[in-house]
């Protein structure tokens, strides 16, 4: 199944233009600017970014928007949790279970919403399935003080290019009716992709120890159309229930553009892709460059990397599973990089790891791309890496409207 983008921009231009904002606006932690136009979002985020780098890079710094600016995203994690009082209920009281998002301002406090205007808008009636579910077997929100409870997250995929659908239960260690929320979701949401995970520690996070396939695919499978100067270069990946994958699929397809725009001004015999990922940003350079070695930590990452690039018929990519600051100390005691080698990072929110970043600029590779989806974190990098590099570009996609994250891209080249 195609989705009809044309209607979904349509409808998200109309939206936009009324300014018709989510019920849940305000109240929850997730968007920030509905209440402003699209156009002024992005002139904001260009203007803060100017502002953030004016020491390092004196021209304006553009901000390419997103395609879409209404239900973009490919994956959401929905939280259970207790229901919040402001005045404390007795000790005895069994609060309610809820499911939705932080409060704004208020991690601790779960807002239960109906639905979300980023995500799926076919996802209120799965919200709905599941409330019924929980309520129907009187499941409960796992409590990380008192350690009772079983519901910790409710994870969906949905797949803007094909369509596909996975939805994955996370808990922590209990029993449940398989079956019957197996019905309960298909009935609402027809999914390709049903799965049990099961989180031991106590914290809320969409990850899992075990997983278990309670129906349908093991996994799904998402496109990218990206945009080149021959026309486009179209490419499919698996993903599983923890694969990254950016969650803005059109804009990730302009995200990748640029990258491949950058890779192509360099002859490179070889190209590092440090927190690679399933192989986005790879196989969407790799028929520019030699050979592309794509580093990960996270083993299931590197498989479905592999599945990709056999998928897509690439060759000339190799998946190393290793934290990156390992990799690079390996590279570093090896000697500095060769000519004709360029790295391109796109580290987690948090920026490089501070061992990963000296060792970095110890092996010194020739030219670096740097994308980052939290600029304050680059900027305070940027003094050390600034000693052995030059900035030769600095541009942006807005891969997150309506939030004040945006997706900054940086060029280096060694001095």
């Amino acid at each position: 199944m195609e989705p009809n983008f044309e209607i979904e921009r349509r409808n998200g231009q109309n939206q936009d233009d009324a300014l018709d904002v989510c019920p849940h606006f305000g109240e929850c932690g997730g968007c920030k600017s509905q209440d402003v136009t699209y156009a002024e979002q992005c002139a904001e985020k260009a203007q803060w970014l100017g502002e953030l780098f004016a020491d390092y890079w004196p021209e304006p710094i553009h901000v390419t928007p997103s395609p879409v600016t209404w239900y973009y995203r490919n994956k959401v994690d929905l939280t259970f949790g207790r229901k919040f009082y402001e005045n404390p209920p007795p000790k005895d009281f069994e609060r309610e279970t809820v499911l939705g998002f932080k409060r704004k301002g208020r991690w601790f406090w779960p807002l239960e919403v109906s639905e979300c205007r980023l995500a799926s808008p076919v996802l209120v009636n799965l919200l709905a399935a599941v409330r019924g579910f929980i309520g129907e077997h009187g499941l409960k929100a796992f409590n990380s003080r008192r350690g009772d409870g079983f519901l910790k997250i409710l994870l969906v995929r949905e797949a803007k290019r094909t369509g596909q659908r996975m939805v994955v239960l996370i808990t922590h260690d209990g029993e449940f009716d398989q079956q019957a929320f197996v019905d309960a979701v298909l009935a609402a949401y027809p999914a390709d992709s049903i799965y049990w995970g099961i989180h031991r520690k106590l914290s809320d996070v969409a990850e899992a120890e075990e997983l278990h396939l309670l129906y349908g695919a093991p996994y799904i499978e998402e496109a990218l159309h990206v945009p080149t100067d021959q026309g486009e270069r179209r490419l499919r990946f698996r993903i599983s229930p923890m694969s990254f994958f950016q969650t803005n699929t059109l804009a990730t397809e302009l995200l990748y553009s640029k990258i491949r725009s950058w890779a192509e001004q360099y002859d490179f015999a070889k190209l590092y892709d440090l927190y690679g990922g399933s192989g986005g940003i790879a196989f969407s350079c790799a028929d520019l460059v030699g050979e592309i070695e794509s580093v990960e930590s996270v083993a299931a990452a590197g498989e479905d990397g592999s599945h990709n690039a056999e998928l897509n018929g690439i060759a000339n990519v190799h998946f190393v599973t290793e934290k990156v600051e390992n990799y690079l100390r390996d590279k570093r005691d090896a000697g500095q990089a060769e000519a004709g080698e360029g790295a391109i990072l796109d580290p987690p929110r948090a920026g490089l790891n501070p061992k990963a970043l000296r060792r970095l600029l110890q092996w010194r590779p020739g030219h670096m791309l740097y994308v980052s989806c939290k600029p304050e974190a680059l900027a305070q990098e940027l003094p050390a890496i600034l000693e052995h590099y030059r900035i030769t570009s600095a541009e942006a996609v807005d891969l997150f409207p309506h939030t004040p994250h945006v997706e900054l891209l940086i060029g280096f080249e060694k001095k």
